[in-house]
């Protein structure tokens, strides 16, 4: 899956191994198919920067984050899996560029889900050892769950099962695979919903379901089914109708002429990628709508809260208003502004300040994905849908893969939400100063303290907005710094992501299934 630093697609080298083990049967455990669901599995939300969920496999509780963008299971534990059953096959799965992977054992054991679902024998990774996940360590998950697809060569695990023991054996499969086996007579489908924390307008609970929908958001089988494009590419690629900024459609022209018709454009959905990765031209045309907002171009001293390919960064008023509607399927999904840039602390090249400051969350793609997608949109516009991922597999119609989606942002609401999330994180944050006075400072041509602090803006309200949500979790204080700290140039002290409260140590992050070079079969 595309992912907060892990970059897409890398290459992995053939896989041989040798090991024994027979054929597994799968004897799943379910609730009735395609019901509304109350035993919903329901995610965990990091700082709006990770969604999470906790899993047990050989015994062991582990928190694992969710990634429809990969497909292989690995974990890897601190206190270890003392009933570990070693199939005697070790492997690699690599992320992005290979910088980031997981090396370590595979076995095969029981994997249960919220007493709901649970397979005896599960293949998956034991990670013994890594690079680029520490991170990810310190914040408590340790593992991924792949969600996308298990065709060949997009799963690292089933290919040296099948390598070995041929294709009756099913243990490699992904766990949706094999959950799914069990009643071919139900559709193959997850639904997620994630949640925004800090937001007063109030959003559901994050929650995964399997072959059910929400019962928050049943409403979703009414959508317009949004086809996989170009199908078979083993990703949740689909075609983005527009994107439109203040009422006006920004211009875009796409990188895949051959698949996406004119004025349309191919976008990954990725519950792995924590923000919306885009060209650089695209990015100039939203955050120049806004007014006050500044280029910091190449800047060394003022850090992006996500992954980029450049280091060109867009400072904004934390209160601006944006209004960005991204169109799927005929349908116009309003994207929140609290999605739109990112709260975080930074000490004054001199040490002698320090600022509240915001940041573009929509940041340069670069060459990723090339000729493979036009943008990747994560958590930062997911957040703002409900989203069913169909298979097109099982049940008593099948065809190709589909997205199905339902809008959960109010466009009016979510504007008076952003002041008073915003506000309420100012009142206990360093002072704001205007973007073009805040990129002097940090270019060194204007000394710290000169500029006048931002006013804090007063409470507002609108009609359809709820102060006090169901999933509205107010931000605590987050500037609260340690005596007589001080950051380097231009370095964090902490950051509240899309305004809530929080500390991101690691920025966006990629994670790609590392079995192709340049495909998305492992999209961050």
């Amino acid at each position: 899956m595309f992912k907060r630093q892990r970059s897409f697609l890398s290459p992995l080298s053939t896989l041989f191994f040798a090991f024994g083990s027979s054929a597994v049967q799968l004897a799943m455990q379910r609730p009735s198919p395609e019901a509304s669901s109350n035993g919903k599995s329901n995610l965990i939300n990091s700082n709006n920067q990770r969604y999470s969920t906790n899993i047990t496999i050989a015994g062991q509780v582990v928190n694992v984050l969710i990634d429809t963008g990969s497909t292989d299971l690995w974990v890897a534990p601190p206190a270890g899996l003392p009933s570990f059953n070693d199939t005697g096959l070790s492997t690699t799965i690599r992320y992005g560029t290979g910088a980031n992977f997981v090396t370590g054992d595979i076995g095969v054991n029981q994997f249960e889900l919220d007493s709901q679902f649970t397979i005896p024998s599960q293949a998956f990774l034991f990670a013994t050892s890594s690079a680029g996940e520490e991170s990810d360590f310190s914040a408590g998950h340790f593992g991924i769950w792949g969600l996308g697809f298990n065709t060949p060569g997009s799963s690292q695990i089933n290919d040296a099962v099948q390598h070995v023991h041929g294709t009756t054996d099913t243990s490699g499969q992904s766990v949706l695979a094999n959950i799914f086996a069990q009643n071919a007579s139900i559709s193959d489908f997850i639904g997620i919903s994630l949640s925004r924390t800090g937001d007063q307008e109030g959003t559901a609970d994050a929650s995964l379901t399997i072959s059910e929908y929400d019962s928050d958001y049943e409403a979703v089988q009414n959508s317009p089914q949004i086809p996989q494009t170009p199908p078979n590419t083993r990703a949740w690629t689909i075609l983005l109708d527009s994107l439109s900024v203040g009422g006006k459609k920004i211009d875009w022209p796409t990188t895949m002429p051959t698949v996406a018709p004119a004025g349309k454009n191919v976008v990954l959905l990725d519950t792995g990628t924590t923000n919306i990765l885009m060209p650089e031209a695209q990015i100039t045309a939203i955050y120049s709508s806004i007014p006050g907002a500044v280029l910091a171009p190449n800047s060394q001293n003022i850090p992006l809260v996500q992954f980029s390919t450049t280091a060109d960064v867009w400072v904004v008023p934390c209160t601006a208003q944006v209004d960005i509607v991204a169109s799927f399927g005929g349908q116009d999904f309003p994207i929140h502004p609290l999605d739109v840039s990112d709260m975080q602390v930074l000490s004054s090249p001199d040490g002698s300040q320090n600022y509240t400051v915001c940041t573009g969350a929509f940041t340069d793609i670069g060459t990723i994905g090339q000729n493979e997608t036009d943008a990747l949109f994560g958590d930062s516009f997911l957040r703002n849908v409900y989203t069913v991922f169909d298979f097109g597999t099982g049940g008593s119609t099948q065809g190709p893969p589909f997205v199905q989606m339902l809008s959960n942002t109010d466009a009016t609401a979510s504007a008076a939400d952003l002041i008073n999330v915003r506000r309420q994180n100012m009142l206990s944050m360093p002072p704001e100063i205007a973007p073009i006075d805040l990129v002097k400072v940090f270019n060194g041509t204007e000394a710290a303290g000169v500029a006048s602090p931002v006013p804090i803006p007063r409470a507002t309200a609108a009609s359809g907005a709820t102060l006090s949500g169901r999933g509205s979790t107010l931000p605590p204080s987050t500037a609260t710094l340690s005596g007589g700290k001080t950051a380097n140039r231009g370095s964090a002290i902490s950051n509240t992501g899309n305004g809530n409260s929080g500390f991101s140590s690691r920025p966006s992050l990629i994670l790609c299934t590392a079995a192709v070079l340049i495909t998305f079969s492992s999209l961050f």
